[in-house]
Parts: structure tokens; C-alpha cells; sequence
């Protein structure tokens, strides 16, 4: 009986007549559908925090790439403030080199300004010391001529008496007084010139060269027809090895030897017997000859220390 029983359902599905089924129906409904909004809101919540969370580590990522970047700006700043610092010293060191090149360079300027200054007053002195070689040399010439005239004179001229004797010798030792006064004076006039114009720089000179010196003054008193050859001009040297070299080998009172020597000074007969005449005049004529040996040496020596002075200079 009780397997016949059909229960009636409504098109819902609800069995007719069941008023709590449905409101609990109903409240199951009304409770189930925020569920399913919490459920959806919550798988909303957790993708957004995984959107969050990457993002966080994109940021972090970012922030460590830009701390990493702004340090590398930082090691760059003080490295280029490092260099910045050498070079500022840099410079300042070659700003103060150069100011000392540039010291030095006026200075030296100076220093070649006072040499060519000096050089060039050397090269007056120089020049003026070879024109008073020259008027030297022609006032030797000058003087040789006059001393050969003189005693081709005293020699040829025949001597009478014993008065007229003593009056030539008289005259023949004079003129050669007055031949020596000049010379003398010469020299004197020449050494006051050259000791003050070159006296403070003598002991700058080198012992070769004093040696130099000293060897031609001794070559000179020993072989003075080289020194004649070499001091004074062509002209000047064949007027003097011509006319003083045989005067200088011959004794004081060899007469022979003087007239076989110049065959322009060859006597008279009557001439011949003058020894007193020829010795009065051989001592002037050696003592004149020993003086223009000795101031031709001088203004050698004073050229050839202008020219060396000149050389080291330059």
C-alpha cells in the first residue's frame, strides 16, 4: 500500500504542501550567493597580491639596479674629483715652471745681450789694438830706415881729425838717444793703454797659454829672424831680416863683417878705420831691436787673449 504513495512536486521540484523546505530553501540560497561573491573577491584578492608581489619585485629589482648605477655615479665623481685635484697641481706646477723658464729666458736674453755687447767691444779693442800693431809695425820700418841712413852715414862719411871725430860720434849718439827716446815713449804710451783696458782680466788666462808666450819670447830672443817673420808683415819683415840681421850676427867690432854683409853700406877706403863710430851704434841698434821684439810680443799676446776670451764666450 504504502509503495503506491507518489508524492506531488511542484514545476520546481518542491513537494507540494512543504513550506519550511522552501524557506530553507530559501535561506540556503540567500547565504550560498555571498559565499560565491567572497570566494570570487577572494581569488580577485589573491591574483592582485600576486600582481603586488611582482611588482614589488620589479621595484626592488629597479631600486637595486638604481643604487647600484648611483654608486658607480658616485665612484665616477670622486675618481674624476681625484683627477680634477692632480691636474689643478699639475697645473699649477707648470705654471710656476713656466714662470721660472720664463725668468730664466730673460736672463738669458740679458746675459746674450751683455755678451754680444762685449763681444763686440772686444772686437773694437781687437780692431784698434791691430791698427796700433800696424802704425807699430810702419813706425818700426820708419825707424830701422832712419837707423841704417844714419850709420850708412857715419860709417861712409871720412872722419879727419880727432874734433871732428868726437863731433860725429856726438851726433851719431844723439840721434840714436833720440831714436831710443822715441821708441820708449812709444812703449810707455802702448803699455799704459794696455794695462788699462786688459790688465783685470790677465789672471783669467791658462798656463798653456802663459806657457805658449813664454816660449815664443824665448824663441824670440834666440832666433829673432822667425819672430820677425812671423809678428810683423811681409814688407816690414823683408825690410828688417834685409837690413838688421846681419847687425845682429856680427860682433860690436867686426867692421868686415858689416860691409860684406850690405853691400850698399860698403865704405870708402877712407872710411874703414871707425871702430868707436860702429860700436857706439851697435848697442842702440841691439837695445832698439830687443824693444820692438818685446812690443811686438805684448800686442801679440793681447790679441790672442781678446780672441781667446771671445772664443769662450761664445
Amino acid at each position: 500500500m504504502l509503495a503506491n504513495i507518489h508524492t506531488l512536486q511542484n514545476i520546481k521540484g518542491h513537494r507540494l504542501g512543504s513550506i519550511c523546505e522552501e524557506e530553507l530553501e530559501k535561506k540556503y540560497m540567500t547565504l550560498s550567493s555571498p559565499k560565491q561573491k567572497l570566494i570570487s573577491l577572494i581569488q580577485k584578492l589573491r591574483t592582485h597580491a600576486l600582481q603586488v608581489i611582482n611588482e614589488h619585485k620589479q621595484i626592488q629589482n629597479e631600486n637595486t639596479n638604481l643604487i647600484s648605477h648611483n654608486a658607480q655615479k658616485d665612484i665616477f665623481i670622486a675618481e674624476s674629483k681625484a683627477e680634477n685635484v692632480t691636474k689643478s697641481k699639475k697645473i699649477k706646477s707648470l705654471e710656476f715652471i713656466i714662470k721660472i723658464l720664463e725668468s730664466k729666458l730673460s736672463s738669458a736674453q740679458k746675459d746674450v745681450i751683455s755678451i754680444q755687447n762685449d763681444s763686440s767691444k772686444k772686437e773694437s779693442e781687437i780692431l784698434s789694438l791691430k791698427s796700433k800693431i800696424v802704425e807699430v809695425e810702419h813706425e818700426l820700418a820708419s825707424k830701422v830706415s832712419e837707423l841704417e841712413y844714419l850709420k850708412s852715414e857715419a860709417i861712409s862719411n871720412p872722419i879727419l881729425g880727432g874734433n871732428d871725430e868726437k863731433n860725429m860720434t856726438k851726433k851719431s849718439m844723439d840721434q840714436a838717444k833720440k831714436i831710443d827716446n822715441d821708441i820708449s815713449a812709444q812703449t810707455s804710451t802702448f803699455g799704459t793703454c794696455f794695462v788699462n783696458d786688459e790688465i783685470s782680466e790677465l789672471p783669467k788666462i791658462d798656463t798653456e797659454v802663459n806657457s805658449e808666450v813664454k816660449d815664443r819670447t824665448s824663441i824670440s830672443k834666440i832666433n829673432k829672424d822667425n819672430i820677425l817673420d812671423i809678428s810683423i808683415k811681409p814688407n816690414t819683415s823683408q825690410i828688417i831680416s834685409e837690413n838688421v840681421t846681419p847687425h845682429l850676427i856680427q860682433p860690436d867690432n867686426n867692421i868686415s863683417a858689416l860691409i860684406e854683409s850690405n853691400s850698399q853700406m860698403r865704405p870708402c877706403p877712407e872710411a874703414l878705420p871707425l871702430p868707436a863710430v860702429a860700436s857706439t851704434l851697435m848697442s842702440p841698434l841691439s837695445a832698439y831691436i830687443f824693444l820692438a821684439l818685446l812690443i811686438i810680443a805684448v800686442v801679440w799676446f793681447v790679441v790672442l787673449k781678446c780672441e781667446l776670451s771671445i772664443s769662450k764666450k761664445k
